[in-house]
């Protein structure tokens, strides 16, 4: 269901969509506070368990807390920076 923010806006303004999600069902039940996008602005869903990390989707994932507390520091120094995405980014693209 996501959680809060900008997104229904964002691919409102898109001239084209994907929509990851963490899993796909055949079923879903509103929750309140749920993001709703009307289906006739996606043009492609993708299954991507993990995808919400460091972040969190709703009732599914946890908000990876240890790596926001880290990121500040990583993001200031080009070298820690660029071994966080040789690591956790670029070799689970290779993956």
């Amino acid at each position: 269901m996501g959680h809060p923010g900008v997104q229904k806006e964002a691919v409102l303004a898109a001239e084209r969509s994907l929509v990851t999600v963490e899993r796909i069902v055949d079923e879903l039940e509103p929750r309140p506070g749920g993001v709703v996008i009307p289906g006739w602005v996606i043009d492609a869903v993708a299954e991507a368990p993990g995808g919400s990390q460091p972040s969190y989707a709703l009732g599914i994932t946890r908000r990876d807390n240890a790596f926001y507390r880290e990121w500040d520091a990583i993001s200031r120094d080009r070298e820690r920076f660029t071994a966080w995405m040789e690591e956790d980014v670029l070799s689970s693209v290779a993956a």
